[in-house]
C-alpha cells in the first residue's frame, strides 16, 4: 500500500499513538510474513489487529481461512468491506471458552504485546503456533540469554514452553505514520515435551527469583525451603541457564 492510499482510505480518522496503530506498508515484508505461517496447524489463522488487512490479503492468498480481532470499530467496518471475517473486539476480552485456531499473528502494539502473550500461554492447549510483530525491545526479552539485561521470568518461561525463532526486522520506513522504534518478527511454537510443567507453582517461582533482580538467589528466596540447594545462592537469577532454574526449582519444593 502506498501512503497516499491509506490517507484516502482513512479520510478523517485519526490513528491512536496510544493504540500503537502504525499500519503496515510493505507488500513485500507482508507476504514475507505470511510466508512464515505453516499449514501444519490447519487452515485456520486469527489475526489481531488486521488495521486495513494488508497481512490478511497475503494469508488469504495462501489459502487460509482469517478470523480478523480487531478493536477499533473503523477498521471493522472497513474490513467487513472488503469481504473479511471480523471480530469487532478487545482480543484481551475474548471468553477463555473462544473457539482459538491453532494459529494466531498480527502486529502487536508496545502497550498490550505482554498481555497478549500471557493469554496466549493460557491457551496453549488451543493455540500452538504464533508469529508476532514486536518491538525490538519487546521482542528482545522473549529470546534474551542468561547475563543480558533483558533476560528475564518471561525469557525463562518463554523459552520452555515454546521453539522461539527470530526471522527479521522491520525498519520503521515500513509503517505509516512511521513509529520511533524498529520492530523485530517473531515466531513461536509450542513444545509438546517441556523441560518442566508449567503451573502456577513454578510461574510464582519465576517471578520471585527476579522479584529484586540485583540481589543474589538467598535474599529473593527467603520464602523458600534453601537448605538442600546445590546451585551457589550468591549468583543472582539473571546468570541462571534455564536448566539450572528447573534444578532449582525442584530442589527448593523437595
Amino acid at each position: 500500500m502506498k501512503v497516499e492510499e491509506i490517507k484516502k482510505i482513512l479520510g478523517d480518522k485519526f490513528l491512536s499513538k496510544a493504540r500503537g496503530q502504525s499500519l503496515l506498508l510493505d507488500e513485500n515484508i507482508a507476504r514475507k510474513f505470511a510466508d512464515l505461517v505453516s499449514l501444519a496447524h490447519g487452515k485456520r489463522v486469527l489475526e489481531i489487529g488486521p488495521g486495513l488487512g494488508i497481512i490478511t490479503k497475503h494469508l488469504k492468498n495462501r489459502g487460509f481461512e482469517v478470523i480478523g480481532v480487531e478493536i477499533d470499530k473503523y477498521f471493522c467496518s472497513y474490513l467487513r468491506g472488503i469481504d473479511m471475517n471480523v471480530i469487532c473486539k478487545d482480543f484481551l476480552k475474548l471468553e477463555e471458552d473462544f473457539s482459538f485456531p491453532e494459529v494466531v499473528v498480527g502486529a502487536l502494539p508496545f502497550s498490550v504485546s505482554l498481555p497478549i502473550l500471557q493469554k496466549i500461554k493460557n491457551n496453549r492447549d488451543k493455540i500452538k503456533e504464533w508469529v508476532f510483530v514486536f518491538q525490538k525491545e519487546v521482542a528482545e526479552r522473549f529470546t534474551s540469554e542468561p547475563g543480558r539485561e533483558s533476560y528475564s521470568s518471561l525469557s525463562i518461561l518463554f523459552n520452555i514452553l515454546y521453539n522461539i525463532s527470530v526471522e527479521f526486522e522491520i525498519k520503521p520506513e515500513a509503517f505509516f505514520p512511521k513509529p520511533d522504534i524498529i520492530s523485530t518478527v517473531l515466531e513461536g511454537t509450542v513444545k509438546e515435551n517441556p523441560i518442566i510443567e508449567v503451573d502456577e507453582s513454578f510461574e510464582g517461582f519465576l517471578r520471585d527469583i527476579f522479584h529484586f533482580k540485583r540481589k543474589t538467589l538467598k535474599n529473593n528466596l527467603f520464602d523458600y525451603n534453601i537448605n538442600r540447594v546445590s546451585i551457589d545462592l550468591k549468583r543472582r537469577a539473571e546468570t541462571l541457564e534455564i536448566a539450572e532454574v528447573v534444578q532449582l526449582y525442584k530442589e527448593v519444593k523437595e
